[in-house]
């Protein structure tokens, strides 16, 4: 598996020196800083500071064929703040650098190699970790470390609208990248149909050699119209135990209605349902409530207020929350 892993690099270095003969107009480089703020009251339970966070994103584009994407969390409330360095070498936990990926191109196919998110299906992943919300986190995607190392190869369809991948990485079941020796194996077929957009994938999880966790998954988007919209997601699992450091037979089904009547607020109703298998014993669960966002800048979403109150079945508690995120981009070239 790591000749593979290996052979891929060397391809991606053969692509890049060829795409840098290239004159494409499309070369840039920029760097986002993303400082974010969150006051969290919990109501009867005290006060924490949410998902506060500080955020770095680097991307750009050598021609058409070559881009990449650097993301890190410099700091994050909650804890030591020193945690995010600690674990730098392991796989099994999350750490400050998220992204590390480059991406080259050619014609329908495009190879991916780095650190990069495991191809599970789903919307909830779609959001970058300094939009998520965290108290609306599914239980599989707040435990389960989901940025891996490896590759993944796709194929987009030339009208672009649907797109085929295979994926190897790394597991979260293992202690250290590729010393462990555990790999997850991940198909995702990704597609926007008009008004309707899916995300589907099937996913194994090696726990030890040769004994894998399915994890299979799908969400789907509906545009109703009017600024309305339906996402639904949904996957085999209620989670994941660190107990048992494994995930949990059953299932979870999550939705959110959102409102979105111009580009300057929009407003959403979500949820999540947990539920174990009888040979489990954890306890069903739980999520309800209300998101408001507000983009105050003129034609742009660089800043944004947002506020939000949740019911956690677990906790027993109201979660309220008032915050702002800011996007502060330098261009490099």
């Amino acid at each position: 598996m790591k000749k593979l892993l290996f052979s891929i690099a060397a391809l991606l270095l053969g692509l890049l020196a060829h795409s840098q003969e290239a004159d494409d107009p499309g070369r840039y480089a920029e760097v986002t800083l993303i400082p974010r703020l969150d006051l969290n009251p919990t109501i009867g339970m005290g006060f924490s500071h949410g998902n506060s966070s500080i955020y770095s994103l680097f991307e750009g584009s050598l021609s058409e064929h070559f881009s990449w994407t650097i993301a890190n969390h410099w700091l994050q409330s909650g804890g030591n703040y020193g945690w995010p360095y600690l674990d730098l070498g392991r796989s099994d936990t999350t750490n400050w650098l998220d992204y590390f990926l480059a991406d080259i191109s050619f014609g329908n196919w495009t190879i991916s190699l780095g650190k990069d998110l495991i191809s599970t299906g789903g919307f909830e992943y779609e959001d970058w970790d300094w939009d998520l919300y965290t108290d609306f986190s599914s239980p599989l995607a707040s435990g389960l470390a989901c940025y891996q190392w490896g590759g993944s190869v796709a194929w987009t369809s030339p009208s672009e609208n649907t797109e085929l991948s295979l994926q190897m990485t790394t597991s979260p079941y293992g202690a250290h990248p590729f010393i462990s020796n555990l790999w997850t194996y991940s198909f995702q077929w990704r597609g926007e149909y008009d008004w309707y957009s899916i995300i589907a994938s099937a996913s194994a999880l090696e726990y030890e050699r040769m004994d894998f966790d399915l994890l299979v998954a799908i969400g789907m988007n509906f545009e109703l119209g009017d600024g309305l919209d339906l996402t639904l997601d949904m996957n085999n699992t209620c989670g994941f135990d660190e107990m048992n450091w494994r995930l949990v037979n059953g299932a979870t089904v999550q939705g959110k209605f959102t409102y979105a009547p111009s580009d300057k607020f929009d407003v959403a109703l979500r949820g999540w349902y947990a539920y174990s298998d009888d040979k489990s014993l954890v306890d069903d669960s739980w999520t309800a409530g209300t998101v408001f966002e507000y983009y105050p800048l003129h034609d742009s979403d660089a800043l944004r207020l947002h506020a939000y109150a949740a019911y956690n079945s677990i906790l027993n508690a109201v979660t309220l929350s008032l915050g702002v995120r800011y996007n502060l981009v330098f261009g490099l070239f």
